[in-house]
């Protein structure tokens, strides 16, 4: 548990030097965590690290990343934009996904499980980058910058569903997949 506090003080310490100096040459901050990780991987040779110490700091970026979108939307707010979330977000995600996935079983075939997984992976995107790119160039305030957010804050509760089938699908004891959602 050291080590995992260890390597989470100093990659927040590396982001925060870097966020600073690329805050003055007016490079977005996604760039700034993606430098940290890069060079903290480097610096800290983490392959070589046990794979559940890396499980538990990939865990708090992850708690970090949804915390930070989480800051600039209320329910209330989410409830506002219902179409573009519910409608608009299973369309791209569902239609992007089923098509990825029947691209890559044509071309590589496999597990039908495990081509949905990745069909369904490969239909998200970042959250991070695009909400500040359309923040940054103002298009967020446009009809189409609404239907983009909506479609990305469906794509984020949409995660809980895909790592939820990489449990299911993965598990290889007959565990009851209602104790596999828990």
């Amino acid at each position: 548990m050291e080590l995992v506090i260890e390597l989470f003080l100093a990659i927040t310490a590396l982001a925060i030097v870097l966020n600073i100096v690329f805050k003055i040459f007016e490079i977005p901050t996604i760039i700034g965590y993606i430098v940290a990780g890069v060079c903290f991987s480097q610096i800290y040779s983490l392959s070589s690290v046990e794979n559940a110490h890396m499980s538990e700091l990939a865990e708090f970026g992850i708690v970090f990343l949804m915390f930070t979108i989480g800051l600039e939307f209320s329910f209330h707010h989410l409830m506002s934009m219902k179409k573009d979330v519910f409608f608009n977000g299973i369309l791209q995600v569902l239609g992007t996904g089923i098509i990825l996935a029947l691209i890559i079983d044509q071309a590589f075939g496999g597990n039908i499980k495990t081509v949905m997984i990745i069909g369904l992976a490969l239909a998200l995107s970042s959250t991070a980058i695009v909400l500040k790119t359309l923040n940054e160039t103002g298009e967020i305030n446009q009809n189409y910058g609404r239907k983009v957010l909506g479609i990305l804050l469906f794509q984020d509760l949409a995660v809980i569903p895909i790592l939820l089938m990489i449990d299911i699908f993965g598990s290889t004891d007959n565990t009851p997949v209602n104790y596999l959602i828990l």
